[in-house]
């Protein structure tokens, strides 16, 4: 065998080689075969292309040159791949057609196809999100491509395009029940994660497809929903490892999974029934003088309680350094104050006390944060004190108000009868002090006998002055009685 020959031979087994490993590099389902028709040649030509569509943007879409691939997750792809056909000749044959992202993408398509979007979700001119409305068309790029639409920084405002459309929202969010998702987006952006993606720029927080699924989107009522009540935790779980796992150690949590309800009838709360779900803020100064209210919203009696303390009295007042809820009882590992474990057993209590009070001793942990007056078994002492000192608080002024009472009648009694009133301190049955207007008054006009004999009792009264009376006090005349 000559040498030209063999180095022929050589060439097309080396050219074969290569063919075969490209197309071993294709996805399946796809087809690396170039047919007749150089797609380029129209497609990357914007002059030919202008007026072949019905408008301008129209128009636009047809310019897809061969770089356009470049850099994407198709970039080993052909035109032939995914429009079957159409590159078999020009005009385009009736029987060229344009597969489906399912072609290669099944899971995705049958996770999308459950979803909320699927089977409800519309943009404003009946569009459904479908995989081109989120990854594009032909510059599909992975969620890692700063220049993704899908990537962590820019996913919020995509799926703002749609959750902040007025016209979307009025069509299907119109419902009372259906504020959360109305004001989703909005809100999104003001939380701790949301404000870590714009100003912090921070990849790692939770963006709308962490928290949802990119593909298998559910509304929360839903069972089979990343955020159902069910499937919190472990949604949240996800980047809060080290948090979910002190909840699942604590009584909420294993209130959770028992499905035990509390004693006022509530529900164990999960990780958005404290923190909710858009409006996640930073744990500083704002949230945590409201945390107080969010425990008060299943623990009544102790939220009562807690503001009959020198701590809730000081919060109220608007003081910041002052224990909450979270600094006694921690925030996640809550125990019972039974439990060895707990920040508030006896044997603990002194530990978490001097986290503020740095003097606490033995004598001071025997206060009651949570003294309930009212709790007859578990503070006794308590209150029975209560019991009387309330009973003695309550008795004297309602015998010192019947006393008074008692007494206005009377005094305005004697004055609608003509009478004097009854002084406060005359004697039970001795006559009352009366005055000589009152007793000149009572008796009428003085008689000419009662004149002439005016005078004391040795009748010696002197005509200089006829004011002066008997020695001894008394007249001839009787004194009127009443």
């Amino acid at each position: 065998m000559s040498e030209s020959r063999r180095l022929r031979l050589m060439s097309c087994l080396l050219a074969g080689l290569a063919m075969a490993a490209g197309l071993m590099l294709l996805p399946s389902g796809a087809s690396a075969r170039q047919g007749a028709v150089q797609c380029e040649r129209c497609h990357g030509d914007r002059e030919f292309l202008a007026g072949r569509a019905t408008d301008a943007t129209a128009d636009e879409r047809l310019f897809v040159p061969d770089t356009m691939l470049h850099g994407t997750r198709h970039e080993t792809l052909v035109c032939g791949s995914c429009h079957t056909s159409y590159d078999d000749a020009y005009p385009h044959q009736p029987n060229a057609t344009t597969a489906t992202c399912a072609s290669c993408h099944e899971p995705e398509e049958r996770d999308w196809l459950a979803s909320a979007h699927s089977m409800g979700g519309a943009t404003a001119d009946g569009e459904t999100p479908d995989c081109m409305r989120c990854h594009g068309v032909h510059r599909v790029l992975g969620p890692e491509n700063r220049a993704s639409p899908i990537h962590a920084l820019n996913e919020a405002a995509l799926c703002g395009e749609c959750h902040s459309d007025s016209n979307i929202l009025e069509a299907y969010f119109a419902d009372p029940a259906d504020s959360v998702a109305r004001s989703a987006v909005s809100r999104y952006q003001e939380t701790v994660h949301g404000l870590a993606i714009e100003q912090a720029g921070l990849v790692v927080a939770a963006t709308c497809s962490d928290c949802h699924r990119p593909h298998r989107v559910l509304p929360s009522d839903s069972t089979h929903s990343s955020v159902s009540r069910d499937s919190i935790p472990r949604t949240c779980g996800t980047c809060h490892e080290g948090v979910v796992e002190d909840y699942r150690s604590s009584s909420h949590g294993q209130a959770f999974e028992s499905g035990e309800m509390s004693a006022e009838g509530h529900e164990a709360p999960v990780c958005n029934t404290c923190h909710s779900a858009h409006g996640v803020a930073p744990t500083d100064q704002p949230w945590k003088a409201g945390v107080i209210e969010e425990c008060g919203v299943c623990h009544e009696r102790l939220y009562e309680t807690y503001f009959d303390t020198y701590h809730g009295k000081v919060t109220r007042l608007g003081g910041e350094i002052a224990a909450r809820c979270s600094d006694c009882h921690t925030p996640h590992l809550n125990l019972p104050a039974a439990d060895p474990a707990s920040t508030v057993h006896p044997s603990n209590r002194v530990e978490t006390c001097a986290a503020c009070h740095s003097a606490a001793s033995a004598g001071f942990i025997t206060y009651l944060p949570h003294a309930d007056p009212r709790d007859r078994e578990r503070f006794p002492l308590l209150y029975w004190t209560w019991l009387a000192m309330t009973s003695l608080l309550v008795g004297v002024f309602v015998f010192f108000g019947a006393h008074t009472v008692l007494w206005l009648l009377r005094t305005t009694a004697d004055r609608i009868g003509g009478g004097e009133p009854t002084g406060h301190g005359s004697r039970a049955g001795a006559p009352a002090v009366i005055s000589s207007t009152s007793r000149a008054r009572r008796a009428g006009p003085p008689t000419a006998a009662a004149e002439k004999d005016d005078g004391s009792a040795t009748g010696d009264n002197s005509p200089d002055d006829p004011e002066a009376g008997d020695a001894t006090g008394g007249n001839d005349e009787p004194e009127p009685t009443r």
